[in-house]
């Protein structure tokens, strides 16, 4: 025979009243949890964002200093970068279709231009035309026109984007003068008569000349020729070369 349940406080077994609010505790517990994952899970995401920010722009300072945080001024056909005072100097001559010199560049535009911001190098880019070829020439002359009618930051950029954009030496077509003032364009030249100048391709042969016989002064016998605190840098290779430098300006 059935018993008649008969529910006591105490017993364990919650009356209907009691199991109601035990329910509606749980579900504003399970509201408030998943709230708080979806807070956490915000701030996860917030904190990854920042951290790729950080990485990307080289925030703990390791990553290449751009071209624009570098000081630069002209000096005759040179450009120069880093302060007059900076515990190292070094000088670089070369040649814009030299792919040595694109080899060179490669390896130590980072750190030597990190050093120039940091006040510790001073650097000295002395492009002549060396190799027999008209590009070697064009690319100098609208090299030395921003220089000259532009700004050092400029012809930093543009230094910098000859050699991204440099063709093969031995290429039988190679980029013309329209195409070189593109190049000066996209490293932030906007002057249009600096733009026309390079695009008319007229050598300003007092230029060419003026840097071809710096480097012969010199005694510069190839490309690309490193000086470093007025001594010549040598290396068994390019490679070497950059390894000697990075380590030579990195002590003060």
């Amino acid at each position: 025979m059935a018993q008649k349940r008969t529910d006591r406080p105490g017993s364990g077994r919650p009356d209907r009243t009691t199991r109601a609010a035990a329910l509606q505790h749980e579900a504003a517990t399970k509201e408030r949890n998943r709230r708080l994952l979806v807070a956490l899970a915000a701030v996860v995401v917030v904190c990854a964002l920042v951290a790729g920010v950080v990485i990307f722009s080289g925030g703990d300072g390791s990553q290449d200093a751009p071209s624009a945080d570098v000081p630069a001024a002209a000096s005759g056909q040179a450009l120069v970068i880093g302060p007059k005072d900076a515990a190292h100097q070094v000088v670089v001559y070369e040649d814009f279709l030299c792919p040595y010199c694109r080899e060179l560049e490669n390896g130590s535009r980072s750190f030597l231009q990190a050093g120039a911001a940091a006040g510790t190098v001073r650097v000295e880019y002395r492009p002549f035309h060396l190799l027999q070829d008209d590009y070697s020439e064009r690319a100098l002359n609208a090299w030395g026109i921003v220089l000259a009618q532009g700004t050092p930051a400029q012809a930093l950029a543009f230094h910098d984007k000859l050699y991204d954009e440099q063709p093969y030496e031995a290429a039988s077509s190679k980029p013309d003068d329209a195409q070189l003032a593109d190049w000066a364009k996209d490293a932030g030249v906007s002057d249009g008569k600096v733009l026309d100048a390079i695009r008319s391709g007229t050598i300003d042969q007092q230029f060419v000349d003026a840097a071809d016989a710096t480097a012969e002064k010199a005694g510069v016998q190839g490309t690309p020729t490193v000086t470093l605190d007025g001594k010549p840098l040598e290396g068994s290779s390019i490679s070497a070369m950059v390894d000697d430098l990075e380590r030579a300006v990195a002590t003060s």
